[in-house]
């Protein structure tokens, strides 16, 4: 049998395909006692997930100050070419010149950044970046990330 629900309304069509409605489904003994494709288990009160091992995380830390300039440059330019692939990335950052820790965070090729509370005395000044994403560079991140800490060479890690 097939139920639908539309808040107050109530729709009596069996062949209904409108997607704005919920619809549930309650099947007889003879269809629980099915056996499920995939598994062999019987009934349906179970479900198959299924993971997808391109999707990864990269964590990176780094003791030292970063150049706002480079890391803005460095993520500028991740996004515009991996937007697609990073679907998340958040992290603190230590700022050269900034008392404040710096926070960001961001989802696909939008990303925002601001100061948190101010580094506590003999606290290490260290950034740490978090990425998810499909089929991250783990070498090629570091090596960005490295790049805009404050004394880096220029252009170093930007593949330039």
């Amino acid at each position: 049998s097939h139920s639908h629900s539309h808040g107050e309304e109530k729709c009596e069509d069996p062949a209904c395909d409108d997607p704005s409605h919920s619809h549930s489904h309650s099947h007889g003994d003879a269809a629980a006692e099915a056996e499920c494709e995939v598994c062999g288990e019987h009934g349906h009160s179970h479900s198959h997930h299924v993971h997808d091992d391109a999707v990864t995380s990269v964590s990176l830390a780094m003791d030292g100050e970063v150049d706002l300039d480079k890391v803005n440059d460095w993520l500028g330019m991740l996004l515009n070419d991996r937007w697609q692939d990073l679907f998340r990335m958040k992290g603190v950052l230590a700022i050269e010149g900034c008392d404040d820790r710096y926070v960001f965070q961001g989802v696909h090729a939008l990303f925002e950044g601001m100061p948190d509370r101010p580094w506590e005395d003999g606290e290490a000044r260290t950034s740490r970046l978090v990425f998810i994403g499909k089929q991250l560079n783990r070498s090629e991140l570091e090596a960005g990330f490295e790049a805009c800490k404050v004394g880096a060479a220029a252009g170093a890690g930007a593949g330039a």
